[in-house]
């Protein structure tokens, strides 16, 4: 092949390189956010929170994939292969694209909708249910709904990082710790910003390999009719 065509193989190398370790990093990190509701399984009503780490986790694990399966069809130099890739790499585009669009969209009323199971979580913290705001409390290093003022003196070692509610939660740990409701919002609309900007970043990186690898497959087709002819 020739130099243009050697370029994009190196070009596309790099590429899904970077794209494997971004994969890895997605699922790192939806990973993580998920970790962190690993005490609130129990919580039915919790289960709207863990879309959008789902489906970070599941896009890096297609990132991944996918640039694995590029770098297979450049090493063995097969137009068909990178073909492939290519329109693979073009649907996680669309994908990925549609993913950023509804965090975009949906962002804020998701965030509310969060801040409003809180306080649902609250109003129900009590022993028939058991007492599921001390799984918050251990998780966020929180105390109460709006803070430890809400429970009137009476507060449970969970704000103390304790998972025996009963033991004695000193004054000087449970004063210092934010209300529940803000260290929930908090933690969503942090995560939200990081999914949005890195949504973007990678549907744009997404594109650009989508045509680096159309014109490489092209290169490869000549090449191959080349050594055909002169066969």
């Amino acid at each position: 092949m020739g130099c243009i065509s050697g370029i994009l193989n190196i070009l596309i190398y790099i590429i899904n390189v970077v794209f494997l370790v971004v994969g890895i990093l997605l699922i790192v990190l939806g990973s993580i956010m998920l970790s962190n509701f690993n005490r609130l399984t129990e919580l039915e009503q919790l289960s709207s929170a863990n879309t959008i780490p789902v489906c970070v986790t599941v896009l890096g694990v297609l990132i991944f994939i996918v640039s694995f399966f590029g770098c297979c069809g450049i090493w063995r130099q097969s137009a068909c292969l990178t073909s492939t890739y290519a329109t693979l790499m073009f649907l996680l585009f669309v994908l990925q694209l549609v993913l950023t669009c509804w965090i975009a969209v949906n962002g804020q009323q998701f965030l509310q909708d969060m801040s409003k199971l809180v306080t649902t979580i609250w109003n129900e913290n009590n022993a028939a249910n058991g007492y599921p705001m001390g799984a918050l409390e251990l998780t966020f290093d929180c105390c109460g709904n709006q803070g430890f003022e809400d429970y009137n003196g009476n507060v449970p070692g969970t704000c103390c990082g304790y998972s025996n509610r009963q033991q004695t939660c000193p004054a000087s740990i449970y004063e210092t710790r934010q209300g529940c409701n803000q260290k929930f919002y908090d933690f969503w609309s942090n995560n939200n910003d990081i999914v949005l900007w890195s949504g973007l970043g990678i549907c744009i990186y997404e594109l650009i390999v989508f045509v680096v690898a159309g014109m490489l497959a092209n290169c490869m087709r000549k090449a191959n009719a080349g050594r055909q002819v002169y066969g």
